[in-house]
């Protein structure tokens, strides 16, 4: 059978058909594909460059972040030293003003132990004085009372 007997079939015809229609998409595929390639590679290359300088920024920013937390590292050890080194200057400064109160209160005590004394001691001088008096008094009255019982015993030629 010759290809034109078999163009008769029905069947055949189809399958014809359906070749040609197939080689038709396949044409319009293939165009497609050409134009398409270039396309998505411009897409990939520019996705491509976007990729990239988002991981460029992305370092530079976990550069900056590591560069910060070293900073924020140094800070706060600083920060800790200052603490450390005022609560130390206020314990310190606490115990040293602890031991001037106590030292306060011992020379008030002694203060108040020496004006005692002192009172004390005037409180004799008062008293030892007094006791002069007295007896200077008395001795005086006793001359006076011995003058006044010669004059009248002369008076009365007692004597």
């Amino acid at each position: 059978m010759t290809e034109e007997e078999y163009l008769s079939d029905k069947k055949v015809r189809k399958i014809l058909s359906d070749i040609e229609k197939f080689k038709r998409d396949l044409a319009n595929v293939e165009g497609e594909l050409s134009g398409i390639d270039a396309r998505l590679d411009a897409e990939i290359e520019e996705l491509g460059k976007r990729a990239a300088a988002k991981k460029e920024a992305y370092e530079a920013i976990r550069r900056r972040m590591k560069e910060a937390e070293k900073e924020w590292r140094k800070a706060d050890k600083a920060y800790s030293k200052a603490k450390g080194g005022k609560d130390k200057k206020v314990r310190e400064l606490r115990k040293k003003a602890d031991g001037l109160r106590k030292r306060i209160r011992s020379a008030e005590s002694s203060k108040a132990k020496r004006i005692r004394e002192l009172e004390r001691k005037k409180e004799k001088e008062v008293e030892k004085a007094k006791r002069a008096k007295e007896k200077e008094m008395e001795r005086k009255k006793r001359e006076e009372v011995s003058r006044v019982e010669e004059e009248k015993r002369r008076e009365l030629g007692l004597d």
